[in-house]
């Protein structure tokens, strides 16, 4: 009888060779499959492979499993915040930004997120982490990062510019501290921003 993921990574956890290998078996064509089709780089996908099993490894209880035992959508998404985090230390390496160009920078960075996450997924904690904050907080994000310029959000919400770079900034603050304290899952989209 096949073993549940669940019970695959519980034995790992206690350093069984044989779970891991039998783990190892069952997703390592899919994973590399689907972080290759991602990547489009032979040599990033070897390396994101390679330290996705050590992590395994060292710590599989990462991976949270499903009800029915099952880790596959788990860890698909993992892999795909490790993927952003390639794109976003590569972007930085590549871009020295204006501290103005910031903001613009961080609606590309959530848009593209939007574009590997499920979307509604990722709307749905945007959605809450400001649930709670003035409207013009609410607004200026969402305003900026459907690509309304500065000047255009500072006139719709009778504000000035300055002001709506200030809100823009705190509803990110409060996006990232929300998805620190709630998701932790996604903790690395948030470092160094």
């Amino acid at each position: 009888m096949k073993r549940k993921d669940s019970e695959l990574l519980a034995r790992i956890a206690r350093k069984d060779e044989k779970a891991f290998d039998a783990f190892y078996d069952r997703y390592i064509r899919m994973i590399y499959s689907f972080v290759y089709r991602e990547l489009q780089d032979e040599q990033l996908a070897d390396d994101l492979i390679q330290d996705f099993w050590v992590r395994v490894w060292e710590d599989p209880q990462f991976l949270r499993c499903r009800e029915d035992g099952s880790v596959k959508v788990f860890m698909l998404q993992h892999l795909r915040f490790r993927i952003l985090d390639l794109y976003r230390k590569t972007l930085k390496r590549l871009q020295i930004v204006h501290q103005q160009e910031e903001a613009s920078e961080v609606a590309d960075f959530f848009s593209s997120i939007a574009e590997k996450v499920e979307e509604n997924e990722l709307l749905l904690i945007i959605q809450e982490a400001l649930a709670t904050q003035p409207a013009v907080v609410r607004n200026a994000f969402w305003m900026r990062i459907n690509n309304w310029s500065v000047e255009e959000t500072a006139h719709r919400l009778s504000i000035s510019p300055k002001t709506v770079y200030n809100r823009y900034s705190e509803s990110l603050v409060v996006i990232r501290k929300h998805i620190l304290q709630h998701y932790p899952e996604y903790r690395r989209l948030t470092a160094g921003r």
